[in-house]
C-alpha cells in the first residue's frame, strides 16, 4: 500500500500537469446594460434604456501584472426618444402617436482585450469589441407593443467599436464597469417629420456602459 505522503505527492503532481494543461481561466459574467446611440445629426434626443448581458470568457496570463481576456456574451442594447407625433399601425388602422418610442437589439458581442492588474484587488483592460445583432424590436408605447424590425433592418448586422474595463477583485469574483465607444454607424433609422415626409436615414453611433459581477473558475 503507498503511504500517505506518495499519495500526497501523486495527487499533487497530477494537479500540477492539469494546470498545466490549461494555462487560462475560465470566466462567467452578467449584468445590466445602459446603452443609448449617438446620432450624426441632431434630429432628435435619444434617451438611455436599460437592458442586461450575460456571458462567458477566457483568461491567458502574461505575467503577475498583465494578462489577455477574450470575452462572448449576449447583450441588449436599445435607446428611447419622445417623438411630438409618428404614424403608426393601429388595430389595422393608421393613427397619430405621440409619446415614448423605444427600439430594443440583441446582439453577440465578441471583447479580446488587454488587461493590467496594478494591484491584487484592481485591473484596467482595454480593446477592441465586434458585435452581431441577431434581433431588434420597437415599441411605441402602450398603444403598440414589442415589435420586430429585422425585416426592415433598422440596425446595422455588424457593429464594431472600442471597449475599456475598470474590474475590482476579490478573490475569484469580480464587479466591474466597462464602458463600449461605437466606431462604425450603427443605426438605418428613416426619420420622418410631423406630416409623415421623410427627412432621410439617421446614422448613429452605439453608446453603453455596462455594469456586472464575474466569476472565475
Amino acid at each position: 500500500m503507498l503511504k500517505p505522503a506518495v499519495l500526497l505527492f501523486l495527487l499533487t503532481f497530477a494537479l500540477t500537469l492539469h494546470a498545466q494543461e490549461r494555462p487560462f481561466a475560465i470566466t462567467v459574467q452578467a449584468g445590466a446594460t445602459f446603452s443609448t446611440i449617438d446620432p450624426e445629426w441632431n434630429a432628435f434626443d435619444p434617451k438611455s434604456r436599460t437592458g442586461f448581458f450575460a456571458g462567458a470568457g477566457i483568461q491567458w496570463p502574461l505575467s503577475d501584472k498583465w494578462s489577455i481576456p477574450v470575452d462572448l456574451r449576449f447583450a441588449q442594447r436599445g435607446f428611447y426618444y419622445n417623438t411630438p407625433a409618428a404614424y403608426v399601425l393601429i388595430d389595422g388602422q393608421i393613427g397619430l402617436y405621440q409619446g415614448r418610442v423605444d427600439y430594443r437589439t440583441s446582439c453577440v458581442d465578441l471583447i479580446p482585450q488587454v488587461a493590467f492588474r496594478p494591484v491584487k484587488f484592481l485591473s484596467l483592460a482595454v480593446g477592441p469589441y465586434l458585435s452581431w445583432r441577431t434581433g431588434e424590436a420597437i415599441q411605441y408605447g402602450d398603444v403598440v407593443d414589442w415589435t420586430s424590425t429585422s425585416s426592415i433592418g433598422v440596425f446595422s448586422d455588424i457593429d464594431f467599436g472600442l471597449s475599456g474595463r475598470l474590474s475590482g477583485h476579490i478573490g475569484r469574483t469580480s464587479v466591474f464597469v466597462s464602458y463600449m465607444l461605437g466606431l462604425t454607424g450603427y443605426s438605418e433609422i428613416q426619420l420622418t417629420d410631423e406630416n409623415g415626409q421623410a427627412l432621410g436615414t439617421l446614422g448613429a453611433k452605439n453608446r453603453a456602459i455596462l455594469i456586472g459581477a464575474g466569476w472565475q473558475f
